[in-house]
């Protein structure tokens, strides 16, 4: 399969049309190859308008769902970025081209530890991905530029909202499971005490809070 070609036909096919139009966004999706991070059985499907299962019930996000996120964080040379939810890998190492510095948290070591192999394989140097609950265990003195939820939350969590810098963004995606639709988010930071939120989209992904309560710890890649 040629995989440059699949990446320029999903760019031109799927992303553009759905108003992801930031030069810069389209530039981190068309060096970065997505088939890499996803498991092997599943390369073929990297470039279509889909979720892929990655394993232990998990899926990653469909690619225009991904460069939407990417495009609302609005992502600087000079940006720190928090991916909470590693999924495949892929959305942090698309923030990692755009950005100075990606942290990206999951509750799956071996989750983690295959998206740092891929990451680095890639040359990509500026990811740390570690593991530990996706609210409770962010670091109590570290603020983002940006955090973007890659998964759905029922609720937004106040932790991911005081992480934020001032006029740091949160992207996230609210709803239950069971509703028709979810509402994704934008949450601007812009004061000690303040934030300024604004709907971007309405979709329906899965359920982040349910992909890390997985208690396996066996992926298969």
């Amino acid at each position: 399969m040629n995989f440059e070609h699949a990446r320029a036909n999903m760019i031109e096919q799927q992303i553009r049309p759905w108003d992801v139009l930031d030069q810069r966004v389209l530039n981190a999706l068309a060096e970065i190859p997505r088939e890499l991070f996803l498991p092997e059985q599943h390369n073929g499907l990297a470039y279509s308008d889909t979720r892929i299962p990655l394993g232990n019930g998990r899926y990653s996000l469909n690619p225009n769902i991904e460069a939407r996120l990417l495009q609302a964080a609005v992502l600087e040379t000079d940006d720190r970025a928090l991916i909470i939810g590693c999924g495949s890998g892929y959305l942090a190492a698309c923030a990692a081209k755009m950005c100075k510095h990606v942290e990206s948290i999951d509750t799956q070591e071996a989750v983690n530890a295959h998206a740092q192999k891929i990451a680095n394989e890639c040359g990509i140097d500026n990811i740390k991905f570690f593991t530990g609950d996706l609210i409770a265990d962010l670091p109590d003195k570290t603020s983002y530029d940006a955090i973007i939820v890659n998964g759905s939350l029922a609720s937004v969590p106040e932790r991911l909202k005081t992480r934020l810098t001032l006029s740091g963004r949160l992207i996230i995606t609210v709803g239950s499971e069971s509703a028709p639709t979810m509402e994704t988010f934008v949450i601007r930071r812009i004061g000690e005490s303040d934030w300024l939120e604004q709907s971007m989209f309405d979709t329906h992904i899965p359920s982040l809070m349910q992909a890390a309560a997985s208690t396996s710890s066996s992926f298969e890649f």
